[in-house]
């Protein structure tokens, strides 16, 4: 197409992006691969970012393989940051709330630290982490996870692509 002085510039019509809401998506569980299993030797923690979730696989000391989310309550510390505590639990480093890494439940005293009684624990409630299924299958350990998670969260908040002036709907202002 060559441009002239009399060029002519044709535009189409704006179209609404907007995800219909009123459309619920499914959950999809999914066997996803997450780390090498060569990463999850006893004593570690590892962390993977896949379909919108960041999950930590913990390999507790005696060789058992977990799976939670990489956000310890209530601080949002990562899992990554944890230290292995001795009933089979991970310490959340600032509050030294102790969970299960098998359930994911709060074990013992909610915020028994300084900084955690004082502060963090009088503001928030106790609360659980998310705990994920996981194993090892070939060279790599998988988790099962919904990967429709992110869609399913951005249908509450995401109304679509955006226009030049910031709506979706392409009408003006």
């Amino acid at each position: 197409m060559q441009l002239g002085r009399c060029a002519t510039i044709h535009r189409r019509p704006a179209r609404s992006q907007a995800i219909d809401k009123s459309k619920k998506i499914p959950d999809k569980k999914v066997w996803v691969s997450w780390i090498p299993a060569s990463e999850a030797k006893a004593g570690t923690i590892n962390s993977g970012f896949r379909y919108g979730q960041e999950i930590a696989i913990v390999c507790d000391p005696k060789g058992g393989l977990y799976a939670l989310s990489n956000k310890m309550p209530p601080t949002g510390q990562p899992t990554t940051f944890a230290k292995f505590g001795e009933k089979g639990t991970v310490v959340e480093p600032v509050t030294l709330t102790e969970f299960s890494l098998k359930t994911g439940k709060q074990v013992g005293t909610w915020c028994p630290s300084p900084i955690g009684r004082l502060l963090i624990g009088r503001l928030t409630t106790p609360s659980d982490i998310p705990t994920f299924p996981v194993r090892k299958q070939g060279g790599s350990v998988q988790v099962q996870i919904n990967v429709n998670a992110k869609a399913q969260f951005e249908t509450k908040y995401w109304r679509g692509i955006l226009d030049a002036q910031g709506k979706v709907d392409g009408g003006y202002y």
